[in-house]
This record gives structure tokens, sequence and C-alpha cells, in this order.
């Protein structure tokens, strides 16, 4: 890599990891309050307001590396263009094609990243926190079971003489579980501890100084069967609600990974219609390829600001970036409910910010940038802002 190419990544990085980091704390910050708000209406552990945190980030993150990485280059680009540093880079022979070089390549090693991430890393997060939420609010015998009471969920029944405010200590722990064809089992404990390695493990019950008692089935009517009864120092078991878990994965097209989107589209799995896993590969497909070409949009409007005072590019590259996300939300939304085809929903969007992308490219390495069009914006701007004042002024003498 040369050193112009290793300079520009250097400039390109420091902006773009800033942006990556107040875009997640904004992005994080409205879901945490809802996710703290779960966790303790459901006496929700700290640590499981942080893994389910850790479950949004993928999300977020393929959300925020691509105007990230857009902010960096056309931060990056501006300052260059505004103190003469491109000029001079300019002057040593090294054209726009040139400096493209490393940036399309840091592109394609982003492209490849959010491909892991829309691909793998996001569908299986999302399955989890999915998971999470479900273990969080249906109940377990914890959120249910009240000093000397008795409960009853499915086949097994609980009594605690006393449990602990945060549901996790307990003494004098009763436990039945059995049927009518299938074995009794009993347990006593003097103390116990309820205990979840995660949000959506089952609930593993800790007992100390306890008695276990299994009555197997009768074999035949007239015999009664035999009673196994065995003394423990601590026991470790699972009995907890049997309805607790929660569906496999693959229900929601949005937790298919990339390949498994692939895959089905000859065969959807059931509830998923073809056009919604049409829906969703192109999404993700177009998202991917996305970044390699924002550099051809991001670069142009920087430098294309030679003498001004303002960096209009930076405002309209981050609006036209928007409406862009924003209209391919809306055509796979459409194309999810089979209101367009996908072609039309997602892919002309896609050809339409190439071939925009290109031209702005392609006219910014070919010609020499005006100044005259920026000093005319910057006058008309500063003449407003005269204007404006004096208006309020007047408005309040009236």
């Amino acid at each position: 890599m040369t050193l112009y190419g290793r300079y520009l990544l250097a400039q390109v990085a420091r902006p773009m990891v800033t942006a990556i980091l107040i875009a997640l704390i904004a992005l994080l910050a409205e879901r945490t309050l809802r996710v703290i708000d779960l966790v303790v209406g459901w006496r929700g552990s700290l640590f499981v307001v942080f893994e389910m945190l850790g479950y949004l980030i993928p999300h977020y993150m393929g959300l925020a590396l691509p105007i990230a990485f857009f902010l960096g280059i056309l931060l990056t680009f501006s300052r260059l263009s505004r103190e003469g540093e491109l000029a001079a880079i300019h002057a040593s022979g090294v054209g726009l094609p040139q400096l493209l070089r490393p940036i399309l390549g840091a592109a394609l090693a982003l492209a490849l990243t959010v491909a892991l991430l829309v691909s793998v890393i996001q569908p299986y997060a999302r399955y989890a926190y999915r998971a999470a939420t479900y273990a969080l609010t249906n109940a377990t015998f914890t959120t249910l079971l009240q000093n000397g009471l008795f409960t009853t969920l499915g086949d097994t029944t609980y009594m605690v003489e006393r449990i602990s405010e945060d549901k996790a200590a307990m003494a004098g722990v009763f436990l039945h579980q059995g049927g009518q064809e299938r074995d009794s089992v009993t347990i006593t404990a003097a103390t116990g501890q309820a205990l979840r390695d995660g949000p959506t493990r089952p609930i593993v019950l800790r007992l100390q100084d306890g008695l276990q008692q299994l009555v197997p089935a009768a074999l035949r009517a007239d015999e009664p069967p035999p009673v196994v009864v065995a003394r423990f120092g601590e026991f470790e078991t699972t009995l907890a609600n049997p309805d607790e878990g929660f569906r496999p994965r693959g229900e929601d097209e949005r937790e298919l990974t990339l390949l498994e989107l692939w895959l089905a589209r000859a065969d959807p799995p059931p509830h998923i219609d073809p056009w919604e896993i049409e829906a969703e590969l192109s999404g993700r497909l177009v998202r991917i390829l996305t970044l390699p070409i924002l550099p051809l949009m991001a670069i142009p409007l920087a430098i294309d600001r030679v003498r001004g005072q303002r960096s209009y590019g930076i405002v309209l590259g981050l609006a036209i970036l928007i409406a862009f996300h924003q209209i391919l939300q809306l055509g796979e939304a459409l194309a999810d409910n089979n209101k367009i085809p996908v072609w039309l929903g997602l892919w002309v969007p896609f050809a339409a910010f190439v071939a925009l992308a290109g031209a702005m490219f392609l006219r910014a390495a070919r010609r020499v940038p005006d100044p005259r069009l920026g000093i005319w914006l910057d006058r008309q701007f500063d003449r407003l802002g005269r204007l404006l004042p004096r208006r309020r002024l007047a408005a309040g003498g009236g």
C-alpha cells in the first residue's frame, strides 16, 4: 500500500470509529430503557440486561457501519480539500482514481464484515433476543412462588417455606413431579438456590441436605411399585415449567442465515411465503453490495466545495444515504407483503443509487471543481442569515 493510501485510511478511520460509537450509544439508548423495564418487571438480574443488549449490537452495527464509513470519507476528503492537501496530492500526479483504491479496499473489507453480520450473526442474535424476551415474560416457578403456598405448573408442584425477595435463595423446599403413567418423584431439601446461566437457559435448582423419593409406575395393577429413597448433600435438578421452552429458530425469515434463505427459495419453511424469502434475501444482498459504492458518492460530495465556507456536501450526502435507506425499507416492506415484485422494490433503487454514485465520481475525476458555485451559495446563506433577525425585530416592533 502506498503512503497516500495508509494516510487516507488512517484519516478515515478516526471519524468512522467515533461515529460508530456515537451511533451505537444513540441507537441502544432508547432500547436500553425498554430492556431494563422488561428485566426489572420480571425480576431479572443486571447480567440479563447486558446480555440482551449484546444481542442487539449486531443489528445496530449493521446500520451504523455504512453511515459511519460514509461520514468518515466525507469528513476526511472535505478537510483535505479545504486545507489544500488534496491539491498538493493532485500536484504530485495522484488523481482521484488512485486515491479511491485504498478506500475501495477498505469498503470491500467492511462489506465482508457486514456480510458476516447480516448473513450469520444477526439471525442468531435476533433469535436469542426473542428467546430471552420470551423466557422473561413467561412465568416460571420462581416468579410465582410465595412463602408457604403450593404452586403447580404443568405436572410439577412446588412449595417453599421461605424464599428471598430476589427469588434466588430458598429454605424448606418441596417438589413433586409425576403423572398417571410415569414415575413419581418427590424431593425435599433444607435449603436451595435458583440459578440461570443465561436468559435462554432453563432454571437450575441447586438443593442441599435433602431426600429424594422415586415411586416407579406400577407394572401390574395388583403389584405395588417399589419405593426408592435416597439422601443427598447437594443435588441439582431442572424441574421447572415444561412448557417454557421457546420455539425453534427459523419460523421467521429474519432468523434464517443467508445460506438458509438461498436454499429456502425453492422450498420455503412452513408459515413463510416465497415472496417473504425473496424480499429478505434481496434486502440483505443489496445492503452488502451498497458498501463498496459509498466511496464513489462520498468523495465527490466532499471535494466539490473548494473555497467554500460551509460543507453542503456532508448534509446532502447524509440526506441521500438516509433517503436511500428509507426507500429500501419501504420497498422491502412492500415486497414482503407481495404488493410489488422484489426487483422493483429493491434492485431498481439500488441500480439508481449505483448509477448516481458512478456518474458523480466520473464527473469529479474528469474536471476541476468550480469555486464559483460554492461562493455563491455561501453568499445566499449569509444574506438569508442577515434578513432573518431583521424580520424578527420588525415583527416584534409591530
